[in-house]
This record gives structure tokens, C-alpha cells and sequence, in this order.
């Protein structure tokens, strides 16, 4: 024991240790300015570390052959290598985002979708020197090297922009706090790479001290403190190290508090855009320090109950703890959830483990968070359960199994419905939004735009004059593009009519009229209108008048179209662009518009019906229902109007997703609970249970490898299922695409041959018909066109094709290619196929991401882990909960055998039953044989010892009766012979004499009671005693001398079982000693104390004194009969005691006291006393019946 503390204590201090060093390493680290430079320096070394890799990779590029493609093995993600042979763009190795890679000086490019603009390749200006160059949405440290007619361009890769927000690379392992800018910025510490300044690191954050890596290293702190405090309350679970460790529990979280409020706002998770409630709870890591000091405190308090238990000295101190124990655990569970509830309904973290694929990791700290607090509960019940008054019969036990599997179903059901229910009504919510947006088309920002800009293009005399002239559309259009609508041309599509005297035809006039049907001016006195379709895309169209002298009236139409850009589907799916004007649905969410009954658009996997059935009519317009189930598919309706709805709908969730979801969240519950409760298991002696142990661990061994194997091959196959279903689908589409394509393209045998417009018509009707974005190279890998152009124009993927396709296509002539690529940190599949010319060459490459929304094969596989994963958690505790009782089943007759050979006497043995014909059945058949033989052995033991006790007894009588009788004889012979004489001081010796008889005949009355409790040890049948009436009854006995000072403290109500006038002897006989050793020595005092013992189901009655005590070589001696320390005692009282006191299931032991320096006897005596206390044994070891 004492080991064990040293050892707690040992690690307490280490970890204290580790905690300090890493606060004062956080405190050095991030002070001021330094930090920063510091941080510089370390990124120059990095840099130079990747630098020379990259340098490595140039030199092998330009000593690779030149007639072939480059290839570089697995060439850094962060990493671009270009080779030129003869200027001209011979191999790469991933992408510089740039629209021109011909580093010919004065070559321009033109832009592929506004022919008037164009620029000179920013390669073309990178020199053998190490620079920091822009290049898109990127910015690299570049530098070229050239061999002969042989030149290297290479880059790495060091800053760019996620979400219009510029990061640092990842391989540069920079905090996100940190920016890298030009050195012409003001501000920031210049990077050096070779001794040269390259760009300037920049802290973003308005905190100088908030540095990388710094909150991990508190959290490290924090850790280590929490587990000092831990180690040194284990290492003596008492009252007062537990103040010091809730003390530094509440200082320690309090302070991270109160950094994470002032200073962790760098940190998404003390972040309020996370979730924020309240100026207590501000942020998500508030929640998670507040959850944490709650579970902490109590496990505290869990820790040292029985200490606490211990000192509660009255009946009203153990009702208000037990009342606040129980409080205490209601609180805690109101407190979860409201924190639940608000974390559900106020932040955007998903707690729908039915979800998969909307949880985070932050949906993983909550729930860690709220189970570990909830764990709390039982904790705050086994408080209570200890420290429960005697009249309370609390006796379950919430870390028993049986509590645990109850306490973690129900922590699983509640978690589910909470989050089920309060999930579904956001969901609510958030499609009711949804559907208000899908049923407003119009692009309030473009109309602002034009309402800003109309009155110009009226008034514009350029576009007056062209409007008179035919064939002038285009003029015009570059006129409004380039003067008045730049801002929309990544949006929208411009398109011009013209209507004068030079085509006034009924054609035109249809036209005309059909472009303006329907239209609705986006303000009052607006040229500019809205014009809604149902079956193709909504408008924008502008009427601008022109009076010119001599043409008459001129009308231009100015058309704005948004971009065919589906927002599901290939590019803009992956990048999530949404068009303008337009919303995303949801990932596996499908919508449909209707007014009144007819369907009028949708989309989606889900089918909706033309024409809306009377009954469902009724439930969306008469009903006015929200949402329906049906079909296995869950519907969300919300009407715009009276007469239309918007309805939006997903796949149902299926009730096998709720088991597995709740299944895991039970069992982490059991294994937190296991691992809460595993200090307080009672230890077996692993002696005595080896085979058994053995046999068991055997199974479990074999039951664990079986099943981990199953699931681990079980959920390889599923993942390479998919996989394989995966590629066939992949591999059918762009087989597909390719041979459309092929067919549209038609007798082409060149590349120049290519009829350009007939190619963007034939690509957008092939991504329509196949539901995909398509792009298209040239045979050199240059970008020719795309059904997304957007994403080309954004910088988010380059203008070359990915080299190790092109070498696939072209090189290796595979029919089609496919591989995953990453464009920042998106990560999806890419399809490549060539099409081919009449001759056979190569006439273009055609490039198609896959993104297919029907289905998704990496959450079907993330579904299938976790119910693999779950069944396989429950049939591992349900298989072990069977061995275990197999294995006891197997060990019952042998564990019998011990626990009857343990608990009865030689004459009290009993056989055993067992039926079956095995290997235990010899042992069992020879135990009975042995039992047979015993009892009768036994008897005749038993006779002979009862007559040997029996004459020992005589001995002992005869020994006590002979010691008084002899004085009493000398004196009488005395008396009678001075009588005889006649000495006149007879009748003096004679009153001498009487005393001295008087007090030898009460010391054989002592003898002769003692003797008689004796006897009648074993006759008396236990009743139900007040025990703190009797121990008040028997001290106010001896509360009648003024030297001694009698105290008593306890409690009220305590009854136990037992023989009443035995118990009372016993009493009496401590309370007797003790106020013979003080004797007449003043300020004598003497206390009585009843407790609950440390020893649960026990209480501790402790009889203290100041006297002298005893000494400590006769403390072994004690309770042995005979012994006694008292002038004329017979030595049988303590040994009676203990024996009466060990037949009641109690025992008695002797220690100095330590508050009054003299004798102290505890007596931990049963709160329920044994079936078998009371029957026939033996005293001093010999049967006396």
C-alpha cells in the first residue's frame, strides 16, 4: 500500500513537472515579437530543405532523355517541374494555374473566352535565381535551369487561396495565424532562402502572442495538470487532498477559461462563429472546459466518498449530503441538456450520427464532451448510495454490470432523440429557407448593377451609332460588356439583338416579342426586365431605345443569362460554385417546384409526379402538413404562395442506422463507465482462479482475433466492391462521353480541322445529355474549351492538362485514363479519353471530373465500417458476457468445493451435485467420498475435544475457586486461634478478616458470571438492537465519576442484529477497562464513537481513553485468555469479546489512539448481520458444544 502511494505520488510530481516545463516553454515561445522571428527562421530552414529536394528533381529532369515523357516518380504534391526542349513545352509534372506557359518572349495567349484580351506568360520572366512569383491563385518560389537547348522551369508551391483566403502551403507547417506577402509589403520579417529575403512572413493576427502550436501546448498543460491532480488525490483518497486537487482543478480550467476568451479566438473551437450562447458560454471550447470542470469535481468528490462518508458524524449531515448528492446529479442532467439543446438549435455542428456525412470533428468533441459528462451521474449516485442514512435502503449500484448496460442504453436513447428530434426541427427550419430561396430567382446584386449602369448605355452615342447598322450585335456587346458589365461576365452570359430597319421581318418580330414575354420590370421605371421560364433558364433583358437622324427608331435587346453551371454537377459539385442568382441543394436532397397541382421543375433522383394526387393535395393545401414520410424517402413542403409549394426531399433514414448509431454510442458509454469503475473492483487472488483466468483469456483471445478478422474482412471487401463498382462506373461514363463525342466530331482528321463553335454546341449537348462537365485539350495539352470555364477563369485548375494523363493518353495511347487529383485540398476523380480522327491521331483529349450525386460510394463505405464496427463491439461484449459464464458454468463444481470447504467446519460439510460424466466429475465423486469420511472423523474429533475443553474447564473453575479459597482459609485459622487464646484483638482481626472474605467471595461471583456468559454463549438468539440506545445506556452507567469526562459521538437510528445481553457484556467490559486504567487520575476522559466504517456495509464503534494504554509487548497478547494486566483479573473478558463479536460477523482490533494517547478498540461490527453468525463453533479454538 504504501508503495503503491509512493508511486502515485512519484507520478503526481512528474506530471506537475511536465506541466510547469510546457508552460514555461509557451510563455518563453510566445513572447512578443520573437515569436514571429523565430518562426521565420525556421521556415528559411525548411525552405532550404525543399528547395534542395527540388533542385534535385531539375537536375534529374535535365539529365532524363529528351525524346521521351519526364518521369519523375512521385514528384511532390507542392512541386511544378516544366521542361522545354527548344522552347517549346516538352513534358510536366503537375500544373502552374497560368493561362500562357510559352516562355518565347512576346508571345501572347489569348484568353479563351474573350478573344480581345491577352498577356504575356508569366514563366517566360523566371530566371535561373530563386523568385517569388504570382501565378494565379498561387504564389511559388521559382527558378529555371538550362542545359543546352534544354530548359527546366520548376516551382514550389508556398501560399494560396482557400475560400478567397490566402494560407500558407501545407507542407510549410505554418500556423494559420501567419501569411506570406511580397517583400514589397509593408510590415512582416523577411524569409531568407541562401541567404537571399524571398517574401515577408506576416502574423494576421491581432495577438502577437498567439503563436503556432501555442494553444496545443496549453492544452498539453492542461492535461498534465489534470492528471497530476489525479495521481496525488488517488495516492491518498482523503477529505483534504481533495480540496487541494478540486482547488487546482477550478484554477487551472478557470484560467484556460479565461484565456480562450481573451486570447484563444484564434482558435476556430473559442471561436463564437462555431456557436456561441451567451456571454458564459462563448464559444464551443467554453462548453468543453465547463463540461470537463464539472465531471472532474465530481469524480473528486467519487474518489474520496468514503473518507467523506466516514466523517459525517450526525443523522442530519448524512440526509443533506444525500439529498445533494441526488440534486446534484438532476442538475447535471438539466444542465446537459440544455447545452445540448442550444449547441443543436444555435450552431451549424451536426450531432446526427444517423448523418454521417454531415459530422465533424467538432460533432465528435460534443459528444465526447456530453457522454463523459453524463458519466458523471452515476458518480453523484454511488455519493449518495455512501453517505445514505441508515433508515435508506440504497443499494443499487450503478458500476455494477448490470447498471452500467442499463445507465449506457439510456444515455444512447437519449442522445439519439435529442439530437433526432431537435435535428429533424432544424432541418425544419433550414428547408423552409431553402425552399423561400429556390422560390426567389432573381439576382438582387446583378439588379442593382444594372440599375446603376442603364442610364449610361442610353445614353451612349458609340452604341447609337452601331445600332443602325446590321451585323453590329457583337460590336455592341463587346461595347456593354467591356464598359458596363465586366462585373457580371464570370456570371453571365451577354448577348446583344438588334432590331432596325434593316431587318424589320415578321421573323424578327416574333423574336422580338418573344424575348420580352412574360417579362417584369426589375424596378419601376426600369428598361431592364425579369423574364421567368419554366421549362429553360430565367433572364434578364434590357430595352434601350435609339433615335437616329435619318434610320429612324433602333431597338437593342442586352440579354444576361447565367452560365450554365449546374450545381451539382462535375466542377462546380466539387468547388461548390453555385450559379448566380441560383441555390445549392444539399448533397442527396432532391426539390420540386409546383403550382397548384402541376409540377413545373425539379430536380433530383427523387421522382416527383406531374400532377399532384387529391390526397396529397389535401395533406399540403388543406392540411397545410410540413413534412411527410412515404416511400422511403422523408418530404419537407413549404408554401410560398396559396397556390404554390416548394417540396424538398431526401432518403429516409432507416431504423438498422439508428441501432448502429445507438449501439456505439452505448457501448463507449459502458467502456467510459468500465473504465470509472475499474478502481473500485474488488481484487481476486489470481492464484486461486489461474485456470480458470487462463481458459477464459484463451476464448476471449481467440473470440477477439475471430471476430476482428471478419470485420476487418468483411469491411475490405465492401471497400474494394466499391471500388471496383466505382471504376466500372467511371470507366462506362467516359466511354461513353468519348464515344459521343467521337460520333458529333464526325471526318476530321486534324486537329486544325475542328469547326470550333460546332465543337462548344456538340460539348454542351454531350454534358447535358451525360449529366457532366466536359473540357477539351489539344493534342498538345493546351485548354481549348469547357462546359465550366469558370473554374479555369478562377485559377482553380490550370491551363495545362495533368501531365501523368497526357503521358497516359498520348504516350502509353490508352483508350481512357483515370486517375484522383487534388486541386488545393479537393480531392476528386478526373476521366480522360481521347478523340480520334479519321486517320487515327489524336484530334483532341476530353477531360470530365466525376461527381456523381446518386450515389456515394465513400459514405456507403464510411456506413458500412460503422455498422461493421458496431455489431462487431456488441457481439464482442455479448460474446464475452457468454464465455464468462461458460467458463464459470465449467468451474462451478470446483468453485463450490472451494467456497464450502471455506465456509463451513469439518463437521458441517456438504456434498455436492453433479450429473454429467467428464473429467470434473472424478474430482466432484472424490470430494463427496472425502466429505463422507470427514464427518465422520469429525465427530469423533469433535467428542474429544469437548471432553478435553470440558476438563480444561474444570481445571480452569477449580484454579479460579482454589485462589480465592486458600487466603480465605489462612485468615478464619487466624482468627480462630486468637479467639482460643483470648487475645483481646480478635474481634479486630476478626472485622479485618470478613473484608477480606467479602472481597474474595466477589471475586468468585466474578468468576462465576463470567463462567456463566460462558456457558450461555452460544444459546442466545439474535434480535434487533438499537445500537445507539444501547451504547448511550451503558456509558451513562459509568457517567458517575468526577474525574472522568465521557463523550460520545454518532448518529441516531442505527439498528443492527445480534444477542442483545452478549453485546452488552461486551460494551460493558471495554467502557470497565477503560475506566479502571485511568483509575483516579484527574482529567480522565473517554470516547465513544459510532460511524460508517471504511469497510462498506459496516460501522466502526471505537472506545477511547488518555490512560496509560497498553504496552506494545503485551499488545499480541490481548485477546488471549488468561492474559490480563489487572490485579486479580481472570484474563477472560477481551477473549470472550472477540468471540461473542466474531460469531455476530464483527471483529475487534487495538491501536494507540490518536487523539487521546491511550488504549483504543475499534469494533467493525456488520450493518446486516450473517445467516451463519449465530450457530455452534468453537471458543479458543476448541468446539465447546
Amino acid at each position: 500500500m504504501h508503495k503503491r502511494k509512493l508511486i502515485y505520488n512519484i507520478l503526481s510530481a512528474v506530471f506537475l513537472a511536465v506541466s510547469l516545463v510546457v508552460l514555461i516553454v509557451y510563455s518563453s515561445a510566445n513572447h512578443g515579437s520573437r515569436q514571429i522571428d523565430r518562426e521565420a527562421r525556421m521556415l528559411s530552414k525548411r525552405l532550404e530543405q525543399r528547395v534542395r529536394v527540388m533542385d534535385e528533381y531539375v537536375d534529374k529532369a535535365l539529365s532524363e532523355p529528351k525524346d521521351g515523357w519526364l518521369d519523375l516518380g512521385n514528384l511532390p504534391s507542392d512541386m511544378v517541374v516544366y521542361r522545354y526542349c527548344s522552347d517549346t513545352l516538352q513534358s510536366w509534372v503537375n500544373e502552374f494555374p497560368v493561362y500562357n506557359d510559352n516562355i518565347v518572349s512576346n508571345t501572347y495567349f489569348p484568353f479563351i473566352t474573350d478573344p480581345g484580351r491577352s498577356f504575356l506568360s508569366p514563366l517566360s520572366s523566371i530566371g535561373d535565381s530563386l523568385c517569388f512569383v504570382n501565378l494565379g491563385q498561387s504564389w511559388f518560389l521559382a527558378k529555371s535551369k538550362t542545359s543546352y537547348n534544354c530548359t527546366v522551369i520548376a516551382g514550389l508551391e508556398v501560399s494560396t487561396i482557400y475560400g478567397w483566403v490566402p494560407r500558407p502551403s501545407a507542407s510549410l507547417h505554418l500556423h494559420y495565424n501567419y501569411s506570406i506577402s511580397p517583400l514589397s509589403d509593408d510590415g512582416g520579417v523577411p524569409v531568407c532562402v541562401g541567404g537571399r529575403p524571398v517574401f515577408k512572413l506576416m502574423n494576421d493576427n491581432l495577438n502577437p502572442g498567439a503563436g503556432s502550436g501555442g494553444s496545443s501546448l496549453l492544452w498539453i498543460a492542461l492535461v498534465s495538470l489534470i492528471i497530476s491532480s489525479f495521481f496525488f488525490l488517488v495516492a491518498d483518497r482523503s477529505v483534504r487532498r481533495m480540496w487541494l486537487s478540486i482547488l487546482a482543478i477550478v484554477t487551472v480550467v478557470t484560467l484556460f477559461f479565461l484565456w480562450g476568451r481573451n486570447d484563444g479566438g484564434s482558435s476556430i473551437l473559442f471561436s463564437p462563429i462555431l456557436y456561441a450562447s451567451g456571454a458564459f458560454f462563448y464559444s464551443l471550447g467554453a462548453v468543453i472546459l465547463l463540461n470537463l470542470a464539472v465531471v472532474l469535481v465530481i469524480s473528486c468528490l467519487f474518489i474520496t466518498r468514503d473518507d467523506i462518508s466516514s466523517r459525517l458524524a450526525g443523522n442530519r449531515e448524512r440526509w443533506t449530503l444525500f439529498a445533494l448528492s441526488l440534486l446534484t446529479a438532476a442538475g447535471v442532467l438539466v444542465y446537459a441538456h440544455f447545452l445540448l439543446t442550444s449547441i443543436i438549435l444555435n450552431s451549424s455542428i451536426s450531432l446526427e450520427l444517423f448523418k454521417p456525412t454531415e459530422l465533424t470533428p467538432f460533432s465528435v468533441m460534443v459528444y465526447a464532451s456530453f457522454i463523459t459528462l453524463l458519466t458523471s451521474i452515476p458518480m453523484l449516485v454511488q455519493l449518495a448510495r455512501c453517505v445514505a442514512p441508515a433508515k435508506v435502503r440504497f443499494r443499487f449500484n450503478a458500476f455494477s454490470i448490470g447498471g452500467k448496460i442499463a445507465y449506457s442504453f439510456l444515455i444512447a436513447v437519449y442522445l439519439l432523440c435529442t439530437s433526432g428530434v431537435l435535428g429533424f426541427q432544424k432541418e425544419q427550419k433550414r428547408m423552409e429557407v431553402l425552399a423561400s430561396r429556390l422560390s426567389f430567382d432573381r439576382d438582387i446584386s446583378l439588379e442593382m448593377r444594372l440599375r446603376a449602369v442603364e442610364n449610361q448605355i442610353a445614353g451612349d452615342m458609340i452604341i447609337s451609332a452601331l445600332s443602325v447598322f446590321s451585323n453590329s450585335a457583337a460590336t455592341i456587346q463587346g461595347r456593354i460588356t467591356d464598359t458596363y458589365l465586366s462585373q457580371g461576365e464570370q456570371n453571365y452570359t451577354v448577348s446583344v439583338y438588334v432590331f432596325n430597319d434593316s431587318n424589320n421581318t415578321p421573323v424578327a418580330l416574333d423574336q422580338y416579342n418573344d424575348l420580352l414575354k412574360d417579362g417584369i420590370p426589375i424596378a419601376d421605371n426600369s428598361r431592364f426586365l425579369f423574364v421567368k421560364r419554366d421549362s429553360s433558364r430565367s433572364y434578364y433583358v434590357g430595352v434601350f431605345l435609339y433615335m437616329v437622324e435619318g434610320n429612324g427608331i433602333s431597338r437593342v435587346l442586352v440579354c444576361l443569362e447565367s452560365k450554365d453551371i449546374r450545381s451539382n454537377r462535375g466542377y462546380a459539385g466539387i468547388f461548390g460554385i453555385t450559379p448566380p442568382g441560383k441555390v445549392t441543394i444539399p448533397s442527396g436532397y432532391s426539390y420540386a417546384r409546383y403550382e397548384g397541382i402541376s409540377l413545373r421543375s425539379s430536380h433530383g433522383s427523387f421522382g416527383y409526379p406531374t400532377q399532384m394526387s387529391p390526397d396529397m393535395k389535401s395533406v399540403i393545401y388543406d392540411k397545410k402538413e410540413t413534412s411527410l414520410t412515404m416511400g422511403g424517402y422523408t418530404h419537407f413542403f413549404t408554401l410560398v404562395s396559396d397556390n404554390e409549394v416548394v417540396a424538398i426531399s431526401r432518403a429516409k433514414i432507416t431504423p438498422v442506422t439508428y441501432f448502429v448509431s445507438g449501439v456505439l454510442v452505448a457501448i463507449i458509454t459502458y467502456i467510459l463507465l468500465s473504465i470509472v469503475g475499474i478502481g473500485r473492483r474488488r481484487r481476486h487472488n489470481y492464484g486461486w482462479n489461474f485456470f480458470r483466468t487462463r481458459i477464459l483469456e484463451l476464448l476471449l483471445v481467440s473470440l477477439v482475433l475471430t471476430l476482428v478478422s471478419m470485420a476487418a474482412v468483411s469491411v475490405y471487401f465492401v471497400s474494394s466492391r466499391n471500388e471496383v463498382n466505382m471504376h466500372t462506373m467511371i470507366s462506362d461514363k467516359i466511354i461513353s462521353i468519348a464515344s459521343l463525342m467521337e460520333a458529333g466530331v464526325g471526318n476530321v482528321s486534324r486537329s486544325e480541322d475542328l469547326n470550333y463553335p460546332q465543337l462548344r454546341r456538340l460539348m454542351e449537348q454531350v454534358g447535358s445529355d451525360t449529366n457532366s462537365d466536359v473540357t477539351i485539350y489539344s493534342p498538345s495539352g493546351h485548354l481549348l474549351m469547357s462546359t465550366t470555364p469558370m473554374v479555369f477563369e478562377m485559377h482553380l485548375l490550370g491551363d495545362r492538362i495533368n501531365g501523368k494523363a497526357y503521358s497516359e493518353i498520348i504516350c502509353s495511347h490508352k483508350k481512357y485514363y483515370i486517375q484522383k487529383e487534388n486541386a488545393g485540398q479537393i480531392s476528386f476523380y478526373s476521366m480522360y479519353a481521347p478523340i480520334m480522327g479519321r486517320q487515327g491521331n489524336v484530334i483532341a483529349i476530353i477531360c470530365s471530373p466525376y461527381n456523381e450525386e446518386n450515389y456515394d460510394f465513400e459514405e456507403d463505405a464510411f456506413i458500412h465500417t460503422a455498422t461493421v464496427f458496431s455489431i462487431f463491439l456488441l457481439c464482442l461484449m455479448l460474446s464475452l458476457f457468454l464465455v464468462s459464464r461458460i467458463v464459470d458454468k465449467m468451474f462451478r463444481p470446483l468453485s463450490e468445493m472451494s467456497r464450502k470447504m471455506n465456509s463451513a467446519d469439518l463437521d458441517s460439510l456438504e456434498q455436492i451435485e453433479y450429473k454429467r460424466n467428464d473429467e470434473i466429475a472424478a474430482i466432484v465423486h472424490a470430494y463427496n467420498r472425502m466429505v463422507v469420511e470427514l464427518s465422520e472423523s469429525s465427530k469423533k474429533l469433535a467428542q474429544a475435544e469437548r471432553d478435553k475443553a470440558w476438563s480444561g474447564m474444570a481445571r480452569q473453575v477449580a484454579h479460579e475457586i482454589k485462589n480465592p479459597l486458600t487466603p480465605m482459609k489462612l485468615q478464619l485459622q487466624r482468627v480462630i486461634r486468637l479467639k482460643e487464646k483470648g487475645d483481646p484483638t480478635w474481634q479486630i482481626r476478626f472485622d479485618e478478616a470478613s473484608k477480606v472474605i467479602l472481597d474474595h467471595i466477589d471475586i468468585l461471583t466474578d468468576t462465576a458470571n463470567e463462567f456463566s456468559t460462558f456457558a450461555k454463549l452460544y444459546t442466545e438468539t439474535p434480535t434487533l438492537i438499537e445500537l445507539d440506545v444501547l451504547i448511550r445506556e451503558e456509558i451513562a452507567m459509568f457517567d458517575n465519576k468526577d474525574n472522568i469526562e465521557f463523550l460520545y459521538l454518532g448518529f441516531d437510528d442505527v439498528k443492527v442484529m445480534g444477542p442483545k445481553p452478549q453485546l452488552t457484556r461486551v460494551f460493558v467490559n471495554l467502557i470497565n477497562n477503560a475506566v479502571q486504567a485511568i483509575g483516579d487520575a484527574p482529567d480522565g476522559k473517554i470516547t465513544v464513537s459510532l460511524r460508517n466504517s471504511t469497510e462498506p456495509g459496516y460501522y466502526d464503534i471505537v472506545f477511547e481513553d488518555n490512560g496509560p494504554g497498553v504496552s506494545p509487548e503485551n499488545e499480541s497478547r490481548l485477546f488471549t485468555p488468561n492474559f490480563t494486566t489487572k490485579n486479580g483479573g481472570s484474563g477472560l473478558g477481551l477473549a470472550i469479546s472477540r468471540s461473542i463479536l466474531e460469531k455476530c460477523g464483527a471483529t475487534i482490533k487495538y491501536h494507540r489512539s490518536y487523539t487521546l494517547s491511550g488504549a483504543c478498540f475499534t469494533i467493525i461490527y456488520p450493518k446486516e448481520l450473517p445467516s451463519e453468525s449465530i450457530s455452534g463453533g468453537s471458543i479458543f479454538g476448541q468446539d465447546i458444544r
